[in-house]
C-alpha cells in the first residue's frame, strides 16, 4: 500500500500494511463461517442463539463488524487514492473504533446470559437512538401527530418484546436501557485484564479520534507535524503535515480492538 501524503512526501506506515493483511484474512474467515440453520455446532454462538435475545446479539454483532470493515476499507482507499490528509483518515478509524469496541463489548462475557443482554441492551440502544432522531421533527406541527401514533404503536410492539425478553433473562428494564458508555467499558473488558495504563491508552486514543471527528483543534495539533511558519496580522499560519507515529499507534490500537473480536 502506498500512501502519499498530499505534499509529495510518503507516509511511514510501518508494519501497519501487516495488520490490514490479516484483518483482510480474518474478514475472509469470517465471510467463510457455515450458517447454523440446519447444523447442531456446539458454540457458544449455537447455544446463545437457542435462547431468548440470543439472535438479535449476534446480528448486532455481525452489524458492529460490517460497520468497522466498511470504514476499514473507506481508510485503505482514501490513503491509496486521495493521501494521507489532516482530518479524514483520522474520522474514518474513529467509527471502526468504535463499532470494534462494541463488537468486542458484546462478545467478551463468558457466560451467554450476559452476552445476551449485552446484544439486548444494543438494540434498545439503537431504539431509542431512533426516536430521538424521529423526535426531533415533532417541531413540525404536520408531523408531530404522525410520530405520536408511531410511537405509541412501538409500546405495544418493539418495547413489549423488549421488555418480555428482558424479563426473561432476569434483568430489570431500567439496567437494559442504560447507555453504553464506551470510556466506563473499556477497562472491563477482559483483554484488558484491569491493566490500568492499557485502559487508559485505549481511552486516550478514543478521546484523539473523536477529537479529529469533531474538528478540535488540540487534536489536530497532537496528530500532525508543524512546519513552516509565516505571521499574519492577528496569528500566524502554520504548515502541517500528518504525524505518521502518531496515526500508526491510533490505527493500531484500534485494529487492536479488532482483531479481538
Amino acid at each position: 500500500m502506498r500512501a502519499l501524503v498530499p505534499t509529495g512526501n510518503q507516509m511511514n506506515l510501518g508494519n501497519l500494511p501487516e495488520y490490514w493483511r490479516v484483518l483482510a484474512g480474518e474478514f475472509r474467515e469470517l465471510e467463510s463461517l457455515p450458517s447454523l440453520d440446519g447444523r447442531y455446532l456446539l458454540s457458544a454462538r449455537a447455544f446463545d442463539e437457542a435462547q431468548v435475545a440470543g439472535p438479535r446479539t449476534y446480528m448486532a454483532v455481525i452489524k458492529y463488524l460490517g460497520v468497522a470493515r466498511d470504514n476499514h476499507e473507506a481508510l485503505l482507499a482514501l490513503l491509496k487514492h486521495h493521501g494521507a490528509t489532516l482530518w479524514a483518515p483520522w474520522s474514518l478509524l474513529r467509527p471502526t473504533f468504535e463499532a470494534a469496541f462494541l463488537a468486542a463489548w458484546i462478545l467478551d462475557p463468558d457466560v451467554g446470559r450476559v452476552r445476551r443482554i449485552r446484544g439486548l441492551r444494543s438494540e434498545v440502544q439503537d431504539f431509542y437512538e431512533q426516536r430521538k432522531h424521529r423526535g426531533a421533527f415533532k417541531a413540525l406541527p404536520e408531523l408531530r401527530t404522525l410520530i405520536e401514533d408511531s410511537e405509541r404503536g412501538e409500546e405495544q410492539d418493539s418495547l413489549k418484546t423488549y421488555r418480555a425478553e428482558a424479563a426473561q433473562l432476569g434483568e430489570p428494564f431500567d439496567k437494559i436501557h442504560q447507555r453504553i458508555v464506551v470510556t466506563n467499558e473499556l477497562p472491563k473488558l477482559s483483554f484488558v485484564g484491569g491493566q490500568a495504563d492499557f485502559a487508559a491508552f485505549l481511552e486516550g486514543t478514543w478521546r484523539l479520534l473523536s477529537g479529529f471527528e469533531h474538528g478540535y483543534s488540540w487534536a489536530l495539533l497532537r496528530g500532525t507535524h508543524q512546519g513552516a511558519e509565516a505571521e499574519i496580522p492577528g496569528g500566524a499560519s502554520v504548515h502541517l503535515v500528518i504525524d505518521d507515529d502518531e496515526f500508526v499507534i491510533a490505527a493500531k490500537t484500534t485494529y487492536f480492538l479488532l482483531a479481538c473480536d
